[in-house]
């Protein structure tokens, strides 16, 4: 087990690394408000990237369930991942100023790419982490992958700082440097053992696809996704909350310190994890959806430096506090044969945060900013009262 802890959280810091470099919530944004002015393309990018990685679901547990190794799909996933951060930087740097709309569909279609072996690389993740991680540490696992992931996403986020004030040169050495991070994260994986899983028949694709979608007819997975699709109301601000900061005047070069509360905070969910642990995943999944909503709270009601800082952090919780909550409460309700089949479910309820970052950019257009952030108030709070309806998963048959 402790070679599967250090290789588990070496990836996650590399993981970390690349997203505080490259991060959806922050830096992709402003890049692409730089580049074209438009929020509907900010929209466009985080609708792309959570459309393909729902997708991505139900086909990767397809071949991802029958398989007895499955980190295979891991590499590939992560090879790919790097790939496209490595395109994209040299896109980036050779065109940005001369071709900005090239490398806006190149940001797309690589993003989208980069989304649809993320949901590869998440069906598979699960189910080895479930193998090579016992009962009764995942918690402190996924907790203690977020604090080093937050420490190392941090490091990086406040050492960026000279990058975002230049255009478009900075942003061309993140996404090389998001590159390097994801090859250093590839070897972390690694080292992760894993045990075959026992042979079992190859049913048709037909055959799985249809046991996979029967899993919908347990009540308690149902309630779990529904959750999971309100809790995603989230991003229907995510986009426009570092837009807007800037502006309000906040200076680019303040970019990093966002970037750094993102990632610094993310250490709190080594905390959540330990209460899963003792308390059942419940407790988590109630508090990412209170965190979530208190965001665009904070973001209507406040402005400034700070206020911008204080939503960042608690982006940097709740943006992998809900998957860990979510993933922890699903893995202790699955059996561990229908692990990658409850996943792809779980990846195809989020396909609706998909349309939100455009519905976003429709009502920042028609509203402004500061009205979209209290319309997505109003709907995490009903995330919330559907979230505390969660039983205690160790009481469950």
């Amino acid at each position: 087990m402790a070679r599967a802890f250090l290789g588990g959280l070496l990836h996650g810091a590399m993981l970390a690394v690349a997203y505080a470099l490259t991060s959806p919530s922050s830096v992709l944004p402003v890049f692409i408000k730089q580049l074209t002015g438009s929020d509907w393309a900010v929209g466009a990018l985080v609708s792309g990237m959570q459309l393909g990685g729902a997708l991505a679901g139900i086909p990767a547990a397809l071949f991802v369930e029958p398989a007895r190794y499955k980190k295979v799909f891991l590499y590939l996933a992560i090879g790919v991942r790097a790939l496209a951060f490595l395109v994209l930087s040299l896109l980036t740097y050779a065109f940005a100023r001369t071709h900005p709309e090239l490398v806006l569909y190149a940001l797309l279609f690589f993003l989208v790419l980069f989304a649809i072996f993320g949901g590869l690389g998440g069906v598979a993740y699960l189910p080895v982490i479930g193998k090579a991680i016992p009962p009764g540490y995942r918690g402190q696992f996924f907790g203690a992958r977020s604090m080093l992931a937050s420490l190392a996403g941090g490091i990086a986020g406040l050492l960026s700082r000279p990058l975002w004030a230049r255009f478009p040169e900075g942003f061309a050495l993140a996404f090389f440097l998001a590159f390097l991070a994801l090859v250093i994260g590839f070897w972390g994986f690694w080292l992760i053992p894993e045990r075959p899983d026992p042979p079992r028949p190859r049913e048709p694709l037909k055959a799985r696809f249809l046991k996979i979608l029967s899993l919908l007819k347990k009540p308690r997975l149902r309630l779990l996704l529904g959750s999971y699709m309100l809790v995603g109301f989230y991003f229907l601000a995510l986009p426009f909350y570092a837009v807007a900061a800037r502006e309000a005047g906040l200076p680019a070069e303040a970019l990093a310190y966002l970037v750094a509360a993102s990632a610094l905070a993310e250490s709190l969910n080594l905390f959540l994890g330990r209460w899963m642990d003792r308390a059942g995943a419940h407790v988590g999944v109630r508090a990412v959806a209170v965190l979530a909503l208190f965001v665009p709270l904070i973001a209507a009601g406040a402005s400034g430096l700070w206020a911008a800082v204080l939503v960042f952090a608690l982006i940097g919780v709740i943006y992998n506090g809900i998957e860990n909550a979510y993933s922890a409460y699903l893995l202790s309700c699955a059996p561990a044969e229908e692990a990658a089949g409850h996943t792809a479910l779980l990846y195809l309820a989020s396909a609706p945060r998909a349309l939100w970052p455009l519905v976003g950019a429709a009502l920042a257009g028609a509203l402004g900013y500061r009205e979209l952030f209290w319309v997505t108030a109003g709907l995490l709070f009903i995330a919330v009262l559907v979230a505390f309806r969660l039983p205690d998963p160790r009481k469950l048959d």
